[in-house]
């Protein structure tokens, strides 16, 4: 399983659960002069930098550190991912590559590229990055999001049910059977799944990370930090049970507790955006305006396509009736997932309260275009149509 999906607090409703070529150059690292700072010590500032949410300075350091340093892919990895989080995605991708030169099996890297190329739109290229990134767990939820950003969700349903067929004794398969399901919404199904996984390895921390989110989704949320416990004696320094434990308590309205886990989970992976979305959500019903769009912030700081923060960051701020704030932050997170029903709702909703119907309308119908189910965004839509034909 990859990650417990963003706990978004929603303006209508608190919905629970919602993841080129190479650039040649010299062969020979020079040594240090007495003056010259070590890769180590390049790294480390530039790390600290990126920590801090200065990736330009970061960035600046990187480049040096990389000129001197070539053949040091620690320096070369980092700078991908500041490119990344600075949107620079043509330098982002370069570097990626020359990680993946020196090391071709890289499945880090590959997933890193594959984001890059999927907020390039460059949807093949993504799914081929994201594909050779198999079997970690984030590649999986990556591919599972270019599909579903496609509507071509049931595709991957279909080749990963072929895998179960073929091979019904393989865990991992059953596992990422259930994980479509559980994007999907078929949680039935996905229950069975990761059951099936478990008994075919009852060790396996995917398969109770993945149940523990099939539990969340129904309110079960006992029952799904119980999976989450057995998936950390598995692995205890993942940081996804962590997360997902403090999404549950959450749920249970436990927030200060909720925020000791993330903080954990933090601690575990501090690039992990994820977590500092869930963290905004635990602050914002702790009524900690500051903190929690803080946490949006960073969360977006790290992943500049984490579509469920930019939804939160924009609730926020309609909620404080900022609503200028909260416009700008719906229509970038709708540039960066133009299918996201959510996004497409609540910018609706802000266009509403502004009394432009038209625009309203607009958005209800493309939210109904990603999500032909979506029965309130179809019940708001006659509303607004309604007013529309009392202004005429």
């Amino acid at each position: 399983m990859d990650v417990r999906k963003s706990l978004i607090a929603s303006m209508l409703v608190t919905v629970v659960f919602v993841y080129g070529g190479s650039v040649a150059r010299a062969d020979q690292t020079p040594a240090a002069s007495p003056s010259q700072p070590t890769a180590a010590v390049l790294l480390s500032q530039a790390q600290s930098e990126a920590d801090a949410g200065h990736n330009d300075t970061a960035k600046q350091i990187l480049l040096q550190a990389v000129s001197l340093y070539p053949d040091d892919m620690a320096l070369e990895k980092l700078l991908g991912d500041v490119q990344y989080r600075l949107e620079n995605y043509d330098a982002a991708a370069a570097a990626y590559q020359i990680v993946l030169t020196h090391d071709p099996t890289n499945k880090e890297v590959h997933n890193r590229l594959g984001g890059v190329y999927a907020a390039q739109d460059r949807y093949d290229d993504a799914i081929s990055e994201f594909r050779k990134s198999l079997p970690l767990a984030a590649g999986f939820h990556n591919l599972i999001e270019v599909y579903d950003d496609q509507g071509r969700l049931p595709e991957l349903e279909d080749e990963f049910e072929a895998d179960v067929a073929r091979d019904p004794g393989n865990a991992l398969y059953h596992v990422n059977l259930g994980t479509i399901y559980e994007t999907e919404q078929k949680y039935s199904l996905a229950q069975e799944e990761f059951q099936t996984a478990l008994d075919l390895n009852p060790n396996f921390a995917d398969a109770h990370n993945g149940l523990g989110i099939v539990y969340g989704d129904s309110s079960r949320w006992q029952d799904a930090i119980m999976q989450y416990r057995l998936a950390i004696l598995e692995e205890p320094k993942s940081a996804n049970p962590w997360m997902n434990w403090g999404v549950e308590l959450i749920g249970e309205g436990k927030y200060d507790d909720a925020l000791q886990k993330l903080q954990y989970a933090v601690s575990l992976d501090p690039d992990f955006a994820q977590s500092y979305n869930n963290m905004g959500v635990a602050y914002e019903y702790l009524n900690q305006f500051t903190p929690a769009v803080e946490s949006y912030e960073k969360a977006l700081t790290l992943d500049p396509r984490l579509r469920q923060a930019y939804q939160n960051l924009g609730s926020i701020y309609f909620t404080h009736n900022l609503l200028n704030l909260a416009e700008a932050a719906f229509i970038k997170g709708i540039a960066v997932a133009p299918r996201y029903a959510a996004l497409h709702f609540d910018l609706g909703i802000v266009y509403e309260q502004q009394q432009k119907y038209d625009l309203a309308a607009d958005q209800y119908k493309a939210a109904l275009a990603s999500q032909p189910d979506f029965s309130v965004a179809r019940d708001m839509l006659a509303g607004v149509q309604a007013k529309m034909s009392q202004h005429e």
